[in-house]
């Protein structure tokens, strides 16, 4: 599901300038938005399927800003809007799930800049809590989450239409995930499917647009360090935590003025894979029984300082085997210079594996000729 949902953001966003048109649809530059959900939620394994009683209704407040295209970035994007939503969701169970709050800051790309309409793509990352979550005693159904507190993804593609100059109403369909990255048990995670209608009312005066056409930037390489460590827990719920340490070597080069691709060597040493390979029987050899060496390539879109970056790879040395050779990670970066800071979400598929936190460096960087 993730990996899906980040090949049609990039698709969307790499091919925006294609049907981009400048006739001024910003008419304010602050807003602030109320939006009603309608949804289900999807059941992508079979022990889900419980939680599934009812649809679920949400209900959500947003403010954001409007760039103003002062930044070569902004211009790139057509001006996307920033801002911040406060979600409440009934979650279909009342009896194993009960209430989800999130809060999270977002994005909006316009995919088009016509005067009265346009087609937006909107991508948030925050928290989110579930107030009702696993356990083993009174609430064994809920396999789906086991801690209050969680990270959320969320993406939408919606339709805007002027009302008056100063209000807009949307029309849309978006996806939003809760999970914990396996810091608990169970972690399944929820996948919120929804329909949404949203009325929005600009305020503040109306954002000058800089329409100065971006130049094209020389193409680079370059090589990357980063270094990582999390925690996660496996069956069952009541056990302990292991560390996780990573360290990743990387090429990456700049494809036009949005994004990088890359090739990577990722280094994972898992202190639950020992574990894991003990409760089955095997022998045990010692530090490379929680050694995983993967390569892999990965696609990082830019904007700004910030990049959501994308990695698919496989595995040529682990000697756990049951996650399959395939793994996937989800990261936001953000840049200061030559150093950046990393949250990387690492999956087997749409099982979360662990969540990381890290720091990286640029090692030497060069244009092409």
């Amino acid at each position: 599901m993730r990996p899906l949902l980040f090949f049609i953001l990039s698709g969307l966003l790499s091919i925006q300038s294609i049907f981009a048109r400048h006739d001024d649809f910003t008419i304010g530059k602050y807003s602030w938005s109320v939006r009603g959900d309608y949804g289900f939620l999807i059941a992508h394994r079979p022990t889900l399927k419980p939680l599934q009683e009812r649809h679920i209704p949400g209900f959500e407040i947003s403010l954001a800003k409007t760039s103003s295209g002062v930044k070569e970035w902004e211009r790139d994007f057509l001006n996307p809007s920033r801002g911040i939503t406060l979600a409440f969701f009934n979650l279909g169970s009342q009896e194993k799930l009960g209430t989800g709050i999130a809060v999270y800051p977002y994005i909006d790309f316009p995919l088009s800049d016509k005067k009265n309409n346009r087609w937006v793509f909107r991508y948030g990352i925050g928290l989110g809590w579930v107030e009702k979550i696993f356990d083993s005693d009174s609430n064994i159904k809920n396999a789906a989450i086991g801690s209050h507190m969680n990270g959320i993804i969320h993406f939408d593609l919606h339709f805007e239409q002027k009302l008056t100059e100063l209000s807009i109403l949307e029309l849309g369909a978006g996806i939003t995930h809760y999970s914990n990255g396996s810091y608990s048990i169970p972690n399944l995670g929820l996948n919120i499917a929804t329909v949404n209608l949203a009325y929005t009312r600009y305020f503040g005066e109306k954002t000058a647009i800089d329409r100065t056409p971006v130049i094209a930037k020389e193409k680079f390489h370059s090589w990357q360090l980063y270094v990582a460590g999390g925690l996660k827990k496996i069956y069952p719920p009541e056990g302990k935590q292991f560390q996780i340490a990573v360290a990743s070597f990387s090429r990456m080069q700049s494809i036009g003025n949005k994004s990088n691709w890359g090739i990577n060597l990722d280094n994972f040493y898992d202190n639950s894979l020992s574990e894991k390979m003990e409760r089955n029987g095997e022998e045990l050899k010692g530090f490379t029984d929680n050694l995983r060496v993967g390569l892999s390539g990965s696609y990082e879109l830019m904007a700004g300082k910030t990049g959501l970056l994308f990695n698919m790879g496989f595995y040529v040395y682990s000697r756990w085997k049951e996650d399959g050779n395939v793994y996937q990670r989800i990261c936001v970066r953000q840049y200061f210079n030559k150093m950046f800071l990393c949250m990387n979400l690492k999956t087997h598929y749409a099982r979360a594996d662990f969540v990381e936190f890290g720091i990286g460096t640029t090692l030497s960087s060069s244009k092409q000729h």
